[in-house]
């Protein structure tokens, strides 16, 4: 089974333009002091995407924030694909994009500048081919600061709301094709991510309207002590309890066929084997964030550093919930504020960023499914749940359906580089990454 590649020439020219996109240091720093890199970057897409910048319209948001949209004369379907361009810092040498051993590295090699190469890059060929975009309207987009949960993407949405334009298929980063990803299955798995964990911020608080002395104060009342003893029993509580969501479900039943025993069994009999699964999953970090609702106090802040003896009058937390579904969030909610009353803690909502799940049973999910299948026919597809985040779940209100997948070929050595040191994607792969985003476009327009 081979997969589609492009020629040796062609794959030369790619690698060139994806070189220049990655010795940018497009580092998003609040100061702006990184803003020149960002606008290399700007300046190499126009210069390698003439079409594009000629024939697309572009939008900006924030402070680099950007969208290409391009609409025929009867649009019946709208498409977003995106991918920010912003990194994570790293050395100097990260920033110089090398050649090594059939790989290409450099910061953002698969963290996310070629998934964005390759979506302005299949653009770029359909345009130049004169595509009909008669019935499709297609957006490209790249935030600058998403590794920052910056406001660039949110400013986006806020925009498409207001213009009441709603997107059927909206696809940005956050699975890729992995290996090893399964127990029991030594293949590849293009992982396509239909849902990712929210985050809520409550800012927890507790006061003492009597000042005094450290040392002379007759109040016993210490809202510093309150507020610990209510953390303490919060973190003490098992307000979530781990459960399987269909997602992930999912994720294990669609893999039983092709794993070993007693994996196989043990997966298709998921329902009666859960147990035992979860067990196993609790004991692994990233698998036990599948499958519940997480409780952590980020800060602590009471009394004054000017003067420690002074006892505080007012104590603050703050608790980040990290949920699945809203629904259970909510129930674990209201355990929380009864433990609260107990010891005279107000709970307020600082920040809600929920996102709906989308299904894996839609017309959409086939579609990349079948695209993959044929671009990558060993790789066995998958839905799944990211336990990180995107700029896809700003855009749960507007959009039907929201996968997150890179068509990025990772093995160990590539996943554990994400963030960290060696960042590389095999340059085969990255002509493989084109031609995904260019049939997933033609199979959309049903051309």
């Amino acid at each position: 089974m081979n997969r589609k590649n492009v020629n040796k020439e062609t794959l030369q020219s790619y690698i060139s333009i994806l070189s220049q996109m990655i010795n940018c240091r497009t580092v998003f720093k609040y100061d702006g002091s990184t803003q020149n890199e960002f606008d290399k970057l700007y300046h190499i897409i126009d210069e390698n995407f003439p079409l594009i910048k000629q024939k697309m319209k572009r939008y900006t948001f924030g402070s680099g924030c950007f969208f290409y949209e391009i609409c025929g004369n009867e649009p019946h379907y709208t498409l977003c694909l995106m991918s920010h361009h912003d990194v994570v810092d790293a050395s100097e040498d990260d920033f110089h994009a090398t050649i090594k051993d059939g790989a290409l590295y450099g910061r953002g090699s698969i963290d996310t500048k070629t998934p964005l190469f390759s979506e302005l890059q299949a653009m770029e060929q359909l345009l130049q081919e004169d595509y009909d975009f008669n019935h499709l309207r297609v957006f490209i987009g790249s935030s600058n600061n998403e590794e920052v949960c910056g406001d660039g993407m949110v400013e986006a949405v806020a925009y498409f709301k207001k213009e009441n334009i709603h997107f059927d298929l909206v696809m940005d980063e956050g699975g890729a094709i992995t290996t090893n990803m399964i127990p029991g299955y030594k293949g590849k798995s293009a992982m396509v991510a239909i849902h990712e964990k929210s985050r809520h911020m409550y800012q927890c608080t507790t006061k003492n309207n009597n000042k005094g002395h450290g040392g002379l104060s007759p109040d016993d009342d210490q809202p510093l002590l309150r507020l610990t003893s209510f953390i303490n029993e919060v973190n003490n509580t098992k307000i979530y309890k781990n459960q399987f969501y269909p997602e992930v479900k999912a994720t294990f039943k669609n893999h039983a066929s092709v794993c070993q025993f007693p994996m196989n069994l043990i997966f298709k009999h998921l329902d009666l084997f859960s147990p035992i699964v979860k067990q196993i999953m609790t004991k692994i970090p990233p698998a036990k964030a599948m499958l519940n609702t997480s409780i952590t106090f980020t800060s602590l802040f009471a009394g004054l550093k000017t003067d420690p003896q002074i006892r505080a009058k007012d104590a603050c937390a703050t608790m980040f919930i990290r949920c699945i579904r809203e629904d259970d969030l909510n129930k674990g909610l209201r355990k929380i504020k009864e433990i609260a009353q107990k010891y005279d803690v107000d709970i307020h909502l600082v920040e809600r960023d929920y996102c709906k799940p989308s299904s894996f049973e839609t017309k959409e999910f086939a579609l990349v499914k079948k695209i993959l299948n044929q671009n990558f026919p060993d790789v066995l597809v998958s839905p799944y749940l990211l336990t990180a985040g995107t700029d896809a779940r700003r855009f749960s209100e507007i959009a039907t359906n929201i996968l997150r997948f890179a068509p990025i070929d990772l093995d160990e050595k590539q996943f554990k580089s994400i963030h960290g040191d060696k960042e590389h994607i095999y340059i085969e792969n990255i002509g493989q990454c084109v031609m995904f985003y260019y049939d997933l476009i033609k199979e959309i327009g049903g051309k």
